[in-house]
């Protein structure tokens, strides 16, 4: 369940009181609108000798659905109105967004509290454990990929929000267990916020990180990883990193506020991002009957497998070996490793390391699904 922040709900106690009649006198205009514009479109009535079959059997309904979607032309205008109203007034978004100052936009999932008797986190930990050791019974090192909340990176752009108390020390808290269970966990944080001093690790109107943020993220890893692959004699190769240019990105928090038109009006810009590609340096060595060898495997969420952040990418160049991206998006962490595990992929091509990209918010607040039904494939 998503909370409220206590700026938030002071916020909302100190609104003038005609404020708090707005949106009742918005929606009796917006009523009264719709009742006029059902008069002027005479296909949402039953014609002049409509069959009373037709109400029956549920023709007229359907007709009348089609023509009410086709018909409210002041639809998306109204509701674009109405956030601006929302957005200029009370700075609010829709739900699952929090407005920050200078066009940063912030997920309510990373102001979540932690569950408090430390199940869900106890879960999570027993998850990782078991990918541990069937990774484990293969000869495969499992590396976690912790990954910082953006509010934790950036809070001095919440404006009227804090950082909750409970989420202060979250991510170490998080880190450390994994440590605990012999799990190599590079520290990802303190390097995203010595970097954020040169260039911006995550985007202002999205929940990800910039591809810079990713390229951190990797050498961080590869500090742990490159070790492993040296005393494995793994199959080695270079890679370059190309910029091409800027374009627009259009942030996943841009959802939540659904400006239309008015967007741009109201200042709400979308990010610039750096096109960025990874690059072989090198012609293959492989033979037509050679085996196919890719050391690194990676498994995450969309911080992973969305090419605009090239974070596998960057793992190449930064591990100098081939990288398996196994990453989903809209998944959440936990669902791509157990498909990973049940798949072919897990032993062809069978890797050195797996780095498992966890972000930090997806641990501690609910357990993970089928704790206890990790399975893997037979050796």
């Amino acid at each position: 369940m998503r909370r409220e922040t206590k700026a938030s709900m002071q916020t909302a106690a100190n609104r003038p009181g005609i404020l708090h009649w707005l949106p009742g006198v918005f929606l009796l205009l917006v009523l009264v609108l719709g009742v006029v514009l059902t008069m002027l479109y005479p296909t949402t009535f039953p014609p002049f000798g409509f069959r009373r079959t037709d109400i029956m059997n549920g023709y007229w309904a359907a007709r009348y659905q089609k023509s009410y979607e086709d018909g409210l032309v002041l639809r998306e205008p109204a509701l674009a109105i109405w956030t601006a109203i929302r957005y200029v007034l009370f700075a609010e978004g829709e739900e699952g967004v929090l407005i920050g100052e200078d066009g940063w936009l912030y997920t309510t999932e990373e102001f979540q509290e932690m569950d408090r008797t430390g199940r869900a986190m106890a879960a999570a930990l027993e998850y990782i454990r078991d990918v541990r050791d069937i990774l484990g019974a293969r000869g495969i090192m499992l590396v976690v990929a912790l990954v910082p909340t953006k509010a934790g990176i950036y809070p001095e752009h919440l404006g009227r929000y804090e950082l909750p108390s409970f989420v202060h020390g979250r991510y170490e808290f998080a880190r450390q267990g994994i440590l605990s269970l012999g799990i190599g966990a590079p520290d990802l944080m303190t390097p995203l916020l010595e970097a954020k001093g040169r260039l911006e690790v995550f985007l202002k109107t999205d929940t990800h990180w910039t591809a810079y943020g990713a390229q951190i993220a990797a050498e961080a890893l590869a500090g742990l990883v490159r070790p492993k692959l040296n005393a494995s004699g793994s199959l080695r190769a270079s890679y370059t990193i190309e910029h091409r240019g800027q374009r627009e990105w259009r942030g996943d928090l841009l959802n939540f506020i659904p400006l239309g038109p008015l967007q741009a009006a109201l200042g709400l810009q979308p990010d610039t991002i750096e096109e960025v590609v990874t690059i072989s340096a090198g012609e293959s060595t492989l033979g037509l009957f050679d085996e196919l060898q890719i050391p690194v495997a990676l498994v995450g969420t969309s911080y992973s497998a969305c090419e605009a952040w090239n974070f596998d990418g960057a793992l190449k160049a930064a591990l100098e070996a081939d990288v398996l991206n196994v990453a989903r998006e809209g998944q959440g962490p936990f669902v791509p490793m157990k498909e990973y595990l049940e798949s072919p992929a897990l032993d062809d091509p069978r890797p050195g390391v797996v780095i498992w990209e966890i972000p930090e918010r997806y641990l501690g607040i609910d357990p993970p699904f089928g704790t206890g039904a990790v399975s893997g494939g037979s050796d």
